[in-house]
């Protein structure tokens, strides 16, 4: 009985060691893809960027040609490359490679950018009754979006790719595997 406590406490032990490191550098990936999202925008409006931090979770610039579609992409790419990312190696996932490595890493890989839909379902509810965060990029969006669309519109298509990611994960073994 001692021993199967001991067993179990090890297994316990043996997969936070896996796991919280691998989990600590996915979120640090997110934030490089993040922001690296918002460069992809600057770029292209040739604007300025002056700093970009990860350990802040921002980058700075000055200037650019903005249109009101530019604004919208910068807030939206922020979520959107990482989730692009994520999905390019769920589709590449191969669910029969046996190292556990491979499998939590992927795992946490994909959950991250699929989490951060959640903001972007739950915000616009939030905006719609006057309480949404005003620096959130989701707020943002909103701001510009809301002049010809209903802010649900943003809560339903968010709902929508969420599902969808879900759905790949799933069909691709990624939570079974990350179980296992």
């Amino acid at each position: 009985m001692e021993k199967t406590r001991e067993s179990k406490a090890r297994k316990v032990r043996d997969r936070l060691r896996l796991n919280l490191p691998l989990a600590l550098v996915a979120v640090f990936l997110y934030i490089l893809l993040h922001e690296f999202g918002h460069v992809i925008v600057l770029w292209s409006v040739e604007a300025d960027i002056t700093e970009f931090s990860i350990t802040g979770a921002h980058v700075n610039y000055i200037g650019g040609q903005w249109t009101n579609t530019s604004d919208l992409w910068m807030q939206l790419n922020g979520t959107l490359f990482p989730l692009i990312v994520a999905l390019g190696c769920m589709f590449l996932y191969r669910r029969n490679v046996e190292n556990r490595l491979y499998r939590v890493a992927s795992f946490f890989l994909s959950l991250i950018p699929i989490a951060s839909l959640v903001a972007w379902i739950v915000i616009p509810f939030m905006f719609m009754c006057g309480n949404a965060p005003e620096g959130d990029d989701v707020y943002k969006f909103l701001y510009n979006f809301t002049f010809d669309h209903p802010a649900w519109f943003v809560s339903l298509g968010a709902t929508i790719l969420m599902l969808f990611c879900i759905f790949v994960a799933i069909k691709k073994g990624l939570f079974r595997n990350f179980l296992d």
